[in-house]
């Protein structure tokens, strides 16, 4: 089960960067009236797409990873 939440944990950091830097803002370019916007990761749109994330993969891999 620890093996689980470590894989669970990686993937689940390696989604996060690929949707806040790729997805995140290839959203904000598709729309029509274009948006300007720059998206940082201490913006309000970084703590709710990439630290939260973050924080979760962070806590699986560290929860995985603990040796009890």
């Amino acid at each position: 089960m620890r093996i689980a939440a470590v894989i669970l944990g990686l993937i689940l950091a390696a989604a996060t960067f690929l949707w806040f830097f790729y997805v995140v803002p290839l959203g904000c370019a598709m729309n029509t009236t274009g948006c300007q916007e720059r998206f940082t990761v201490w913006s309000g749109v970084g703590v709710r797409h990439f630290w939260l994330p973050l924080l979760v993969a962070t806590s699986a891999i560290v929860y995985g990873s603990a040796r009890r």
